[in-house]
């Protein structure tokens, strides 16, 4: 488009790009009498506009703008082309921006007049809202757009630049909020703000990112020197002073180094990130350094995750259930299963219960699986019981599934649309040396019993304080773990060990399972010497499908 060159917009074209090349806002002008537009080139950068001149500014901008917008823009418009505007004219909405997402700007506008008072220009400022802030209102500090756009410049600045970027998380930072309210959080806040940043270097500023998180950006920086930062910030974080009382809060952290880990800024505080995620998994109140290798397994996890919560979604139809054969001690006579998990992968393997139950179990997704568990279970053990009457399935329980307060209405509403004996069903309990409130799991425990569920403990031996299990934990059958099974006729204190504890459950009226039993000479020892009363284990069965298993009963 051509423009006059007695047009106004001519006359101030000078002024106008000194103007945009040291403002990160979007500016236009526009000719009243003409229309005509001049616009920043920044819109052009962002926007997709197709021109930084234009006759029509309507044309060129609504397209652009969210459609249940529109009409805030026409009705800012028409208030500012009436030509007699004596006020600023201001509007929100949301405009497309080059990436293919919606994004809120903050539109200002004023009329500029003429020796008699009469409208030639109108000039407006478009601003982003999501960066329209630099600072963090509540520390004081600068916020992560700053940090972006520091972050960005430095990594893009003179060949072979090399430094780290820190970013600090405070480890349970919420439970000061929930404890002693935000407006004390706030306060703590600004405070730890305050002390980070009296003892960091003078060359190094610390900004503000997400809710209670911190990031640091370290030129020509070494792990040693990160490590020696990060100990100063570990001392300074020790005390919250509070009216009442002195608060303790830890800090972890993460660092990636670039260009080393990374030459672009997204990748390196991603990294970043990720290595502070791994040190809250090991521990909090630490620093890790980012490693490919450990990026790659939590990235797998991530992956292994999704995937499972996809086969939720859809019914658990990947996971299936296998059935170990539990046999009586004394004649190695079938009397029922253990039914475990497993789960096909997306490429059709089979994933190794390893690496995927924890995972259940952290997520919480254990819960709707585990219905689907003794959903199954139940309904494989009645069938199954048209071949042998007093078949005992045996199922795994988490603690989740224990705290979820619809677990015993789910399980008794199984147990009786399926028709079954409760007492030909058990639940193991898992991770029993997690438990912290016995109390709780007992109480929980007594409506199965009450219902004729029996239960049973899990891998007994492998936790800190079995004994006091056997004391405080209400149950039918202890299941002694493989680990002790292994080596049991070449170690004597193995023998004694399984041969005394098989004793001290049966004198306070507890059955014993052995599990991971492989040899026959295992299974006489066991069966012989330490009296056991069940095994479980690869010499009498391994893990089998439904219709595998099956034939055993038909035999």
């Amino acid at each position: 488009m051509s423009m006059n060159e007695n047009s106004p917009l001519n006359k101030i074209r000078t002024y106008f790009n000194a103007l945009q090349n040291s403002a990160e806002e979007y500016l236009f002008v526009v000719d009243v009498n003409t229309g005509e537009v001049l616009m920043s080139d920044n819109f052009m950068r962002d926007f997709s506009f197709p021109s930084n001149e234009t006759d029509d500014l309507d044309s060129l901008i609504l397209p652009f703008i969210h459609h249940e917008d529109r009409e805030i823009y026409e009705n800012a418009m028409n208030e500012i082309d009436k030509g007699n505007a004596s006020k600023d004219v201001s509007c929100d909405f949301r405009l497309l921006h080059k990436s293919g997402d919606y994004g809120w700007v903050n539109l200002s506008m004023a009329a500029g007049k003429d020796e008699f008072g009469q409208p030639i220009l109108i000039s407006g400022v478009v601003t982003r809202m999501d960066v329209k802030l630099r600072a963090d209102h509540i520390t004081g500090l600068l916020n992560r757009h700053s940090f972006d756009v520091a972050l960005e410049a430095e990594v893009t600045g003179a060949p072979g630049i090399h430094g780290a970027v820190v970013v600090v998380g405070l480890d349970n930072f919420h439970v000061i909020n929930e404890t002693y309210g935000h407006h004390f959080g706030d306060i703590a806040l600004r405070q730890i703000a305050q002390n980070i940043t009296n003892i960091l270097p003078p060359d190094i500023k610390l900004y503000k990112l997400d809710s209670d998180m911190f990031g640091m950006i370290i030129p020509d920086a070494m792990p040693e020197e990160i490590e020696i930062i990060f100990s100063s910030v570990q001392l300074c974080m020790r005390e919250i002073r509070n009216v009442e009382d002195t608060i303790y809060c830890t800090a972890s952290a993460g660092a990636a180094f670039y260009p080393t880990d990374a030459n672009d800024s997204v990748t390196i505080v991603r990294y970043a990130e990720v290595a502070l995620e791994i040190a809250r998994k090991k521990g909090r109140d630490q620093i890790c350094f980012f490693v490919k290798e450990t990026y790659d397994r939590w990235r797998y996890d991530i992956g292994m995750q999704n995937l499972m919560q996809n086969c939720i979604a859809r019914g658990c139809e990947d996971f299936f259930l296998c059935y170990q054969p539990q046999v009586d001690a004394k004649d190695g006579r079938l009397i029922g299963a253990e039914a475990l998990l497993r789960w096909y992968d997306k490429d059709g393997s089979v994933v190794a219960p390893m690496q995927f139950i924890p995972m259940l179990e952290k997520s919480r997704m254990i819960i709707p699986v585990g219905h689907w568990i003794i959903e199954n279970a139940v309904t494989t053990a009645k069938k199954w019981q048209k071949y042998m009457p007093d078949f005992q399935m045996s199922i795994n329980i988490s603690l989740y599934q224990l705290e979820e307060h619809m677990f015993f209405p789910f399980v008794k509403d199984c147990i009786e649309r399926h028709e079954i004996d409760p007492t030909t069903i058990t639940f193991e309990l898992t991770e029993s040396q997690s438990v912290y409130d016995w109390e709780f799991v007992n109480k929980q425990f007594a409506d199965f019993h009450n219902l004729g569920i029996k239960i049973a403990m899990d891998d007994f031996g492998t936790g800190y304080s079995s004994l006091g299990f056997l004391k405080n934990f209400t149950c039918n059958v202890i299941k002694i773990d493989r680990v002790f099974i292994e080596d049991i006729l070449k170690n004597d204190f193995d023998k004694n060990l399984v041969k005394y504890t098989v004793m001290l459950c049966h004198s306070i009226g507890m059955e014993v399972c052995i599990e991971g039993v492989e040899e026959e000479d295992a299974y006489i020892f066991l069966r012989d010497e330490c009296k056991a009363d069940y095994i479980q284990g690869f010499f009498f069965g391994y893990p089998e499908m439904e219709n595998v298993f099956v034939r055993r009963l038909k035999k």
